[in-house]
């Protein structure tokens, strides 16, 4: 039952990973392309998110890297 547990957790963590990073990739990609049609503050926000979803996406996958050890200690 645990380790069932576990293993949703991993994919959800693997998802949003996936999610974050591709939101995050599309920002950086509006930042680079058009800077003169956005003004100093919304480059500003839009940077700020784009390094918080990076941040957000290594969270998950340090926390998905501690759950599969949980998990390979489960099986043992």
């Amino acid at each position: 039952m645990k380790a069932q547990h576990i293993k949703a957790k991993i994919e959800d963590y693997s998802r949003f990973i996936y999610v974050l990073l591709a939101v995050s990739t599309f920002l950086y990609i509006g930042v680079m392309i058009g800077q003169g049609e956005k003004s100093d503050m919304q480059l500003g926000i839009m940077e700020a998110i784009v390094i918080l979803f990076a941040a957000l996406a290594f969270y998950f996958s340090y926390q998905t890297k501690k759950l599969k050890k949980e998990l390979m200690k489960e099986k043992e």
